[in-house]
């Protein structure tokens, strides 16, 4: 919880009165058993973490590192117009293909293709591209 606060055994609340964050484990009602008897849920439709290519991810964390101490920590994360990520994703990218290393550019163009997809996910107000306007 964030405040801390242990709420008695026993207690029916499935809210922290404190904090009010929610208590319990979420249930898709979907159970996988394991060769030991153990069980989860499983429900697709999570996302697969064992899927991700997790040397990529580390590169990119690395430049993370790099612009926090250029930029400050969480600086990105006062939101950044998409059109502006993708311009310099789009940029990175075409300099990685024309063959320029003055920078680890294809690094550079993932970091700002996922920073323009967690925009997109957290800061809805930072997508800026033509067809977020709505169609008549």
């Amino acid at each position: 919880m964030n405040c801390g606060k242990t709420i008695p055994p026993g207690t029916t609340k499935i809210l922290c009165t404190e904090c009010e964050m929610k208590i319990g484990v979420k249930d898709s009602g979907e159970r996988t058993t394991f060769s030991t008897g153990a069980q989860r849920d499983m429900h697709g439709g999570k996302g697969r973490m064992d899927l991700l290519p997790w040397a990529a991810i580390i590169e990119v964390s690395k430049h993370c590192e790099a612009g926090a101490l250029k930029y400050g920590t969480h600086n990105v994360d006062k939101g950044i117009p998409t059109s502006s990520l993708l311009d310099s994703a789009m940029r990175h990218a075409a300099k990685y293909l024309d063959g320029q290393e003055d920078e680890d550019h294809l690094l550079a163009a993932a970091w700002n293709l996922l920073w323009a997809i967690e925009m997109r996910c957290k800061k809805p107000e930072c997508v800026d591209t033509p067809w977020k306007e709505e169609k008549v």
